[in-house]
């Protein structure tokens, strides 16, 4: 299984298949931010099963993550699982068999990754632009650079995506901004999370066409084990 995506639904994901000792290579952007949030007091409930769940007993309660503590704590249990590869990559496209059933993702560095299934955690990074005031950079999150190559692969194999947009409130540390993403068009994504149009593939999460509420994210992320590990 590849998983694309280190974010809170992905690493869920990733976690709960490693832990039923399904190989798993969970790709990422940028070691340095797995389960990232947009900044330090956003406590939430975390699911009622799966790592989260686990690190907020260990942790005393949601209320006493900090940004930095939370992306350390995952991050090491990721690393901990020994049916889990942590890859820090850029994906830039899918890989298929002759019946059009995904078998893996190209990467950045040219080298091809192969897998059963591929699962994108992406959020919102497909063809994302933040804002800042009059200032626009090509980016799912402040300070994390996006690609549009997935994106592009994908809008060329047929799938169909609506546009959104996300505002954060800044704080004493950070301005606030405005990120205009894509996610999966309704009738792209089935109840399981199953591309209807790319077989192999599944989508979960905020790019699926999800929430963005926090809890809500890592909550499909506990879910999808329940298609993913059949």
């Amino acid at each position: 299984m590849i998983v694309v995506g280190a974010g809170l639904s992905g690493s869920e994901v990733a976690w709960g298949l490693a832990r039923l000792r399904v190989p798993t290579l969970l790709i990422t952007t940028s070691l340095d931010t797995i389960a990232a949030l947009p900044g330090d007091g956003w406590a939430f409930a975390p699911p009622a099963s799966g790592l989260l769940a686990r690190l907020s007993v260990e942790a005393g309660g949601p209320d006493a993550w900090r940004a930095r503590d939370l992306h350390r704590a995952v991050k090491r249990e990721l690393e901990r699982e020994g049916a889990l590869h942590v890859l820090q990559s850029t994906v830039t496209g899918l890989l298929s068999d002759r019946d059009g059933r995904v078998r893996g993702v190209d990467t950045w560095e040219g080298v091809p990754r192969e897998a059963d299934r591929v699962a994108l955690c992406v959020g919102s990074f497909l063809a994302a632009r933040l804002r800042i005031g009059a200032t626009e950079e090509v980016a799912g999150r402040l300070s994390e650079l996006a690609d549009d190559s997935l994106y592009e692969d994908l809008e060329a194999r047929g799938v169909v995506f609506e546009r959104r947009r996300l505002t954060l409130a800044g704080d004493d540390l950070s301005p606030g901004y405005e990120v205009e993403h894509s996610v999966l068009a309704s009738g792209e994504v089935g109840e399981d999370g199953a591309m209807l149009r790319l077989p192999g593939l599944y989508a979960f999460g905020l790019c699926a066409g999800g929430s963005p509420d926090l809890q809500q994210s890592a909550r499909a992320g506990v879910a999808a084990l329940r298609t993913l590990a059949r």
